[in-house]
């Protein structure tokens, strides 16, 4: 997924030269050509996310459009209040990218694990959220960041995730992707987000293959939110589900439960997430996801008991 998006927004930086790639001496393997071929549109500015963050915020109200690099957690948590302060508080045009949502760097423990990101960045004014499904949804997605001229949050997996379109979905902002079983009504409508799109569409497949009537759309905007898409499903399936790899806390359950609420719309909510808690074991994304009902059979299993 990382590699899919940078490979897209280096092409787009070689044609529109106001954009800046700002790293915080992270992204080796990965940003070098911009640094030899674009040189004048990348800065490293040190193991320091907090000047990182500002100093992209000066360069954008300065007419740059500017994509700042770190891993998620440190691109989140640590230079806090300077994404709230210089970034959202002068609506700058800066894209936060972080990689590794969730539990990609499980082995490194807490400080590393970032559960809590979607929920921290969709509270702030002005901050738009996406986090993209599969390598094809991520490599869409410059194009797209390239014609919103505000902050955005990019939650990118490290590279390992399946592809799970056949076809590069468009990315609109604001817009859920139908995945599977479109254009047919069904009694479960899945909503998943960002790094589980594929384990939720082979829950999906499961059931499918079981007479379950069902179906899957990717939400890789967060925020904002498809709500028109939310409210018509809800008005005519028996349960919602969400599935994140994220706290039940903030994320996609929290905006679709908002939408309902906002829209005066009662609706069965089965969320299939991390619970609100810090991570206690460290291990491999898969083995940390199993510890957590995240795995392919889980969550298959999780939908079918809601239902009953």
């Amino acid at each position: 997924m990382r590699t899919k998006f940078f490979e897209s927004l280096f092409e787009l930086a070689k044609a529109n030269h106001s954009i800046v790639i700002a790293t915080a001496d992270m992204g080796f393997n990965l940003l070098e050509r911009f640094r030899d071929l674009l040189p004048a549109q990348y800065v490293n500015c040190g193991i320091s996310e907090a000047n990182t963050v500002s100093m992209s915020a000066g360069m954008a109200l300065l007419g740059k459009k500017v994509f700042a690099y770190s891993i998620a957690p440190f691109i989140t948590y640590r230079c806090f209040e300077q994404i709230r302060v210089d970034v959202c508080y002068h609506n700058a045009d800066v894209k936060l990218i972080g990689v590794g949502g969730g539990l990609d760097y499980g082995p490194s423990g807490t400080s590393h694990h970032s559960i809590e990101d979607i929920s921290v960045m969709r509270s702030l004014p002005n901050m738009a959220v996406v986090c993209p499904g599969d390598p094809l949804e991520a490599a869409a997605l410059p194009k797209v960041l390239e014609k919103i001229d505000k902050p955005v949050y990019i939650r990118l997996g490290r590279g390992k995730e399946p592809s799970v379109h056949k076809e590069q979905p468009s990315m609109e902002m604001g817009k859920a992707i139908p995945v599977f079983n479109p254009g047919q009504r069904a009694d479960i409508v899945v909503f998943a987000t960002g790094n589980m799109l594929y384990n939720a569409l082979k829950a999906v497949e499961k059931l499918h293959l079981e007479g379950r009537s069902i179906k899957l759309y990717s939400i890789p905007w967060i925020k904002p939110i498809d709500e028109s898409t939310i409210i018509s499903e809800a008005k005519q399936c028996k349960l919602i589900v969400t599935i994140e790899e994220h706290i039940r806390t903030g994320g996609l359950r929290s905006a679709i439960l908002e939408a309902l609420s906002d829209n005066a719309l009662c609706a069965s909510v089965k969320s299939i997430s991390l619970p609100n808690a810090f991570q206690k074991t460290t291990g491999s994304q898969e083995y940390l996801r199993k510890l957590n009902g995240l795995d392919i059979e889980t969550i298959a299993s999780s939908i079918a008991d809601a239902f009953k």
